[in-house]
């Protein structure tokens, strides 16, 4: 059961529940320590009474967001992911449409997870993140175990071929990212259209380059 406040928190409206929770994670992005509820408040359109209102401590607040991230990812993102296809880049190309849909609520929570499993010496909820890793572990597996490595021209090994694709994949992400930047992150999410299409266009190259035509 919830403590009563998240049930206060989880009572308001939908928009101004995201609001919050938008802000909240994009100034925990900066670690916990380095957060300020100041920069929160603000974002959200609220006053800091009801911040503390609602969570009661900064900690509190930090761990509902891990926790709530967490149960987001699994309910609109993990669960909707149909991890049999026989295709390892249809299932890629799943994956970044189910996280475009979740990201236009929530820019910045696959960054906040990101950020709360690398802040070793900050986080007071790594506990919270066990389950995290051990969905996408599970993810992981089943997507490869389902992986018709047929589809995969008989002169390349299809770990090796799985491997390479993985890496373009990560890569291309990872560098637009790093083209936007850091405090321009939200900008990626916002031409999320451009960015599909242009990975459309390199998942198309890797088919040429590693599948059977």
């Amino acid at each position: 059961m919830s403590a009563p406040q998240y049930d206060k928190f989880h009572s308001i409206e939908e928009e101004k529940r995201e609001r919050i929770l938008n802000a909240a994670m994009t100034e925990f992005l900066n670690g916990f320590k380095k957060a300020s509820t100041d920069n929160i408040v603000r974002e959200a359109g609220i006053s800091k009474g009801l911040l503390f209102h609602y969570f009661g401590t900064k900690e509190n607040l930090y761990n509902f967001l891990v926790d709530n991230a967490v149960n987001i990812v699994q309910t609109e993102f993990i669960d909707l992911i149909n991890t049999h296809q026989p295709d390892i880049l249809d299932s890629i190309w799943q994956l970044s449409l189910l996280k475009l849909e979740l990201s236009q609520r929530y820019p910045t929570i696959f960054e906040f997870l990101t950020r709360v499993y690398v802040d070793d010496k900050d986080c007071p909820a790594k506990e919270h993140l066990k389950k995290f890793h051990q969905i996408q572990g599970k993810i992981i597996a089943d997507v490869y175990a389902h992986c018709d490595k047929t589809l995969f021209r008989e002169d390349i090994p299809p770990e090796k071929a799985i491997e390479i694709i993985m890496w373009a994949v990560n890569g291309f992400s990872h560098s637009k990212v790093d083209q936007a930047g850091h405090d321009n992150i939200s900008s990626v999410i916002k031409n999320y259209d451009a960015f599909l299409e242009e990975f459309k266009e390199h998942l198309s190259i890797l088919r040429k380059c590693f599948y059977k035509m």
